[in-house]
């Protein structure tokens, strides 16, 4: 079940991704493992699963883009790694207003800022995005049950 769930995100994410752009989806599997068992945790349809992995797997993928600059010198590759980072990031925000996640935009577009600015000083907390996932999935949980018991 949760291989499936990653390889339909995988699918999905790279059939919404522009052609144009060339972004292969290379993350490994075990990249998007963790949000994909927290995600199989709660009570959603089999297709927001899809949608929010899909999100989490660009941002990711945003990440790693932007990680593997540090090791370029510039030219052509550098100059690729960057732009690619960039799509991917302003693409997980089209991915969360595409799809009606506006709750779940706002909670992270504050925690990826806050990421990007500790990888420029050179202090990567990149698990704080996991930690923020998990604490908007409690959150929006929390407020499910609240809004069926009253």
């Amino acid at each position: 079940m949760k291989f499936q769930l990653i390889q339909d995100a995988y699918r999905l994410l790279q059939g919404e991704l522009s052609p144009e752009a060339g972004i292969q989806i290379d993350l490994p599997y075990e990249e998007a493992t963790p949000l994909a068992d927290l995600l199989l945790q709660y009570d959603m349809t089999p297709a927001r699963q899809r949608q929010r992995l899909s999100i989490y797997i660009a941002i990711k993928l945003a990440m790693q883009r932007h990680s593997e600059c540090s090791s370029l010198a510039p030219g052509e590759a550098l100059t690729r790694k960057v732009l690619d980072g960039d799509y991917l990031y302003s693409f997980y925000v089209e991915l969360c207003l595409k799809w009606e996640e506006f709750d779940l935009l706002v909670h992270l577009a504050p925690i990826i800022k806050q990421l990007q600015i500790k990888r420029v000083e050179g202090r990567s907390e990149d698990e704080r995005l996991l930690k923020a996932w998990e604490l908007f999935l409690q959150l929006e949980n929390n407020r499910s049950t609240a809004t069926k018991a009253m």
